[in-house]
C-alpha cells in the first residue's frame, strides 16, 4: 500500500473552526505523511487516535534524515484516548529524498491522524 497524505487544517486567530476528520494510516509500514514544508516549529499540532474499540497501539513518528534525526519517537495510544503532540522539525522532518519536507507517522490501520496548523 502507499503512504497516505494528511492535509493540514489551518486555524485563524479568533475564529472557531470545525475539527477536521481524522485520516487512517493505510498500513503499519507505509503510514502517513504530513507536510512541514516551510513551517515553523510549534506551528503544527498532531492529534493521534486509536480508533479500535479496545486495547492499545503504538504510533511511531519516524526520525528525519537530517543531522538531528537520531531516533524514532514511539507513542502508546489506548482506545478512545487521543494524544496530542507538537514535534521538533529538526528531529523528525526529512530534508532530502522522496519524503523531503514531510514528517512520517507509522502505526496500525487503527491509527488516525489529524494535523492542525496553528496561526
Amino acid at each position: 500500500m502507499a503512504q497516505v497524505s494528511i492535509t493540514n487544517a489551518t486555524l485563524a486567530y479568533n475564529a472557531a473552526t470545525a475539527v477536521p476528520t481524522a485520516t487512517a494510516c493505510t498500513s503499519a509500514t507505509d503510514g502517513a505523511a504530513i507536510d512541514y514544508t516551510g513551517k515553523e516549529d510549534g506551528r503544527i499540532l498532531l492529534i493521534l487516535n486509536n480508533k479500535a474499540a479496545s486495547g492499545s497501539i503504538n504510533a511511531k513518528i519516524l526520525k528525519g534524515n537530517g543531522l538531528q534525526g537520531t531516533a524514532d519517537l514511539t507513542i502508546a495510544i489506548t482506545a478512545a484516548t487521543p494524544k496530542a503532540i507538537v514535534v521538533e522539525s529538526g528531529k523528525f522532518v526529512n530534508v532530502s529524498g522522496t519524503n523531503k519536507g514531510k514528517l512520517i507517522v507509522n502505526g496500525s490501520t487503527d491509527l488516525t491522524v489529524i494535523a492542525i496548523e496553528l496561526p
